[in-house]
């Protein structure tokens, strides 16, 4: 019995043993502190996956895509600058020996480098999401090893040209507004906005049709809305704005404010989408199907207005 208590006595503190210098082996190390990037720093961003370089630049106080010099979108442009300059590490995964399971191989792995001019301010790969949903495992330049860097920020990257760019093709203030040109099946009108005469009265501002018609109000305010901020689905480079030009557009909206600011939507390319181009915009480009026909719906609702009229006069 006392050999048999010896050997257990001797098994338990062997096992402490083991525990304590295993927990102190796993210790034994320090997680590397990225480079610490102030605001406004960066002004260069490029994005490598597959061998396919995505280049972000920024001149002035606009950040622009390829040599082409696209119009980024800055909500994406601010969510991956956010990324980089408060990059945490707070774990070693591996030794790099298993990049594949953590995708970050030569295949699936997303290479992000941040510069300011030509000087290299921050690069790291980028492999998959961590089980937890609240981490990204991640890869340093110059680093074998594989770290697990807090938040989830993968698809922020996880990106193309199309995505990147900023899809807005008209804004205004809706109050800047004072003349409405409506063109669609062969008949023009415009509306005009009729100011208070008193500002006592407060009598509100107003909208006629030339004749003295009023427009469908309703149909006016959702025009002007779905306009103010308009934002297509995407840009085509099989579109020639100079060819567009050439056809008579199914439907075009001249807004005054000073400058006109000119709509044109054409006869849809398929069933889900309708071809525009915008004074605001040097680039053809598509709109989603609900969008295009909301607005031409408004348009028939407002020119029906005096359509009617016509009709009633003349009887």
């Amino acid at each position: 019995m006392k050999k048999e208590y010896l050997i257990l006595v001797v098994l338990i503190l062997a096992l402490s043993a083991y525990l304590v210098f295993k927990k102190d082996n796993q210790q034994n190390y320090t997680l590397p502190e990225p480079v610490k990037i102030a605001k406004g720093e960066i002004d260069k961003i490029v994005i490598t996956r597959n061998n396919q370089p995505i280049e972000l630049k920024k001149e002035n106080d606009t950040w622009v895509l390829t040599d082409k010099k696209f119009t980024a979108n800055m909500t994406a442009v601010n969510n991956m600058l956010n990324v980089i300059r408060n990059l945490k590490i707070s774990a070693l995964i591996s030794d790099g020996q298993d990049a594949l399971r953590y995708e970050l191989d030569k295949t699936h792995a997303i290479e992000v480098k941040a510069f300011e001019s030509k000087n290299l301010l921050s690069s790291f790969k980028i492999g998959k999401t961590a089980p937890s949903g609240n981490h990204t495992f991640i890869m340093l330049a110059g680093n074998p090893r594989i770290y697990q860097a807090n938040n989830n920020f993968k698809e922020k990257f996880s990106t193309s040209v199309d995505t990147l760019r900023n899809k807005q093709v008209l804004t205004f203030k809706e109050d800047s507004i004072k003349q409405i040109t409506l063109e669609k099946d062969g008949v023009s009108k415009t509306l005009n906005i009729i100011p208070a005469k008193d500002d006592k009265e407060k009598i509100p501002v107003s909208w006629k049709f030339k004749d003295g018609t009023s427009p469908d109000k309703e149909a006016l305010t959702n025009l002007l809305s779905s306009l103010s901020f308009l934002t297509c689905e995407r840009f085509s480079d099989s579109l020639s704005m100079k060819d567009l030009e050439k056809k008579a557009p199914l439907c075009k909206i001249i807004l005054e404010n000073g400058t006109p600011i000119v709509l044109n939507l054409f006869s849809q390319e398929n069933e889900d989408s309708v071809i525009g181009t915008s004074s605001m915009s040097p680039y053809p480009f598509v709109m989603d199907s609900y969008k295009g026909k909301d607005i031409l719906s408004y348009v028939d609702k407002l020119t029906a207005i005096v359509k009617e009229k016509k009709k009633i006069d003349k009887e």
